[in-house]
């Protein structure tokens, strides 16, 4: 059903997804300067993950469809932080490298893809447990 903790999962991650266009830094920092590709390809890859999850939250009566579509939005958010972390890393503008890019919207949207991918795992778990259970009760039957 709608309401189950999975759906709180999927929700949790398309705001984390949505809050990753908020930060200003990223998108007019070096990596947006260096690469013209950056800016347009990190916010498709990050808004094709948030479509994808909230998708995902109303296919709650197809569970192995369901988890079929939280994995492939894992894997799309995994890609988008590959992106965002090999950019930054080559225009040396990552907070880890460089002390001058360690403000807080930075951190922040280097923090919350991650976030999401763990929204996104918790709601697979949860998925993997509601097939579970259907699997037992159909044995009793």
């Amino acid at each position: 059903m709608i309401q189950r903790i999975q759906s709180v999962y999927l929700a949790l991650a398309v705001v984390l997804l949505g809050l990753e266009y908020t930060f200003d830094s990223v998108w007019k920092g070096a990596s947006a300067a260096a690469y013209s590709w950056f800016v347009p390809v990190t916010m498709g890859v990050f808004t094709l993950a948030a479509i994808g999850s909230l998708g995902a939250i109303f296919l709650y009566s197809q569970r192995k469809r369901q988890r079929s579509l939280v994995i492939l939005s894992q894997l799309i958010v995994v890609l988008g932080l590959l992106i965002l972390f090999g950019s930054q890393y080559a225009t040396d503008s990552l907070p880890l490298r460089s002390l001058s890019y360690a403000s807080f919207q930075n951190w922040a949207s280097l923090i919350s893809p991650i976030l999401a991918y763990l929204m996104l795992l918790m709601a697979r778990i949860k998925i993997d447990k509601d097939i579970a259970l259907v699997r037992s009760m159909d044995r009793l039957r």
